[in-house]
């Protein structure tokens, strides 16, 4: 016995060395699984998009949206139209028909309230 042990005494180890790493690996693993699940789970079967838009004067803005189709399902998309200072000055909601085709776009004008320098697109969920 050193005068170590015999001043504080002997430190006994009550859990095995490999069980904190073995604790660590698995709760990564948990983790990185449910990311992954998360990720997955909820992929809707469109997207869509601004692709173009254009300020037609202080009280029109067009928008033309680009959606992308899996399976064939009506759409109800939401738009903003944005002035310089980030403040909505119009929105529309559009409806946009079931299509076959697996890429579709659809042409809008927004009305404002005062010139719009952008359009945004807020949502586009299942009719």
């Amino acid at each position: 016995m050193t005068d170590l042990e015999a001043r504080y005494g002997r430190h006994r180890r009550t859990t095995p060395r490999w069980l904190w790493p073995v604790v660590a690996t698995i709760g990564i693993s948990i983790g990185v699984a449910w990311a992954a699940w998360a990720s997955w789970s909820d992929v809707p079967a469109h997207q869509a998009r601004v692709h173009s838009y254009e300020v037609l004067d202080d009280r029109t803005t067009k928008v033309d949206l680009e959606i992308f189709y899996d399976e064939p399902v009506a759409l109800t998309c939401r738009v903003f139209a944005q002035s310089q200072d980030k403040v909505v000055v119009g929105e529309r909601t559009i409806e946009v028909p079931a299509s076959s085709k697996s890429q579709t776009r659809v042409v809008a004008e927004i009305r404002t309230e005062r010139r719009a320098v952008t359009a945004v697109l807020d949502s586009c969920d299942a009719a």
